[in-house]
């Protein structure tokens, strides 16, 4: 897939899945308790980490306008350690008057102008959930894998229940995590982290009974379709760079 076709995917994605006022939190009483189990997952896999967070190099996959980068922040992360890489331009747009000491890089992430081994921490907020082409789905989890350090981390916060109605939406539930990561092989599991309800329901209960949402996602794991894996990358030998792609990237500040 060429790298107009991969941000041609991506936009497709955002374009069916995110409406204008779908993700407002103050427009759009359904997405309250969907984020606060969102950002409880990543809090609580984060604080598995045993580096001291104000020396993690981060690198952020998909970073987008990097709006959510306050919740690495807020745990102790340095804005002058955070990269973030982003296909689609316009995205990265507000990056710069947002956080002006951190490193944001227009390119692809199935082919990322890094350099092995170059960061601590590397993760992803739902991005393979916008991905059902399977090279690069691959590719994209091989080049996390690369640009970690041996025994640094991979945090992944996706989705891992189908949408059976939806052709183009992704999943990575275990068996893909295994697949993708080489876990057992190129990483070991540290933690899964429980996250948001299934939308639908989730976003039912948040609007009209809140008060529910948390015990639910208690009482039922099973409709817990979000999740936050924690991975440790082995020191087995690296995933080589593949040095026949073309390599897509622009470091903008």
């Amino acid at each position: 897939m060429s790298h107009s076709l991969r941000e041609v995917e991506q936009r497709n994605w955002y374009t069916a899945n995110a409406g204008a006022d779908r993700n407002d939190l103050r427009a759009n009483r359904g997405v309250l308790f969907q984020t606060l189990a969102t950002e409880r997952s990543f809090i609580r896999a984060f604080s598995q980490i045993t580096e001291p967070a104000s020396t993690l190099k981060v690198l952020d996959i998909g970073c987008g306008s990097g709006a959510g980068w306050y919740q690495l922040f807020r745990l102790g992360v340095k804005p002058n350690n955070m990269t973030g890489i982003e296909i689609q331009s316009e995205r990265l747009d507000h990056v710069a008057d947002l956080y002006p000491q951190a490193t944001a890089v227009l390119g692809d992430a199935s082919c990322i102008p890094l350099a092995d081994g170059s960061f601590d921490l590397v993760y992803e907020s739902t991005l393979f959930a916008t991905l059902t082409d399977d090279h690069l789905r691959k590719d994209i989890a091989s080049e996390m894998i690369r640009v970690c350090k041996s025994s640094g981390y991979l945090l992944l916060i996706d989705w891992r229940i189908q949408k059976f109605w939806d052709p183009n939406f992704g999943v990575l539930n275990k068996r893909e995590l295994k697949r993708l990561f080489g876990v057992g092989k190129y990483s070991k599991l540290v933690c899964i982290t429980p996250g948001s309800l299934i939308p639908p329901l989730g976003r039912l209960l948040s609007k009209y009974a809140w008060p529910l949402y948390f015990l639910v996602a208690w009482l039922c794991p099973p409709l817990v379709g979000q999740v936050a894996y924690l991975l440790q990358k082995q020191s087995s030998p690296e995933i080589a760079h593949n040095p026949s792609k073309d390599s897509y990237g622009t470091i903008l500040q």
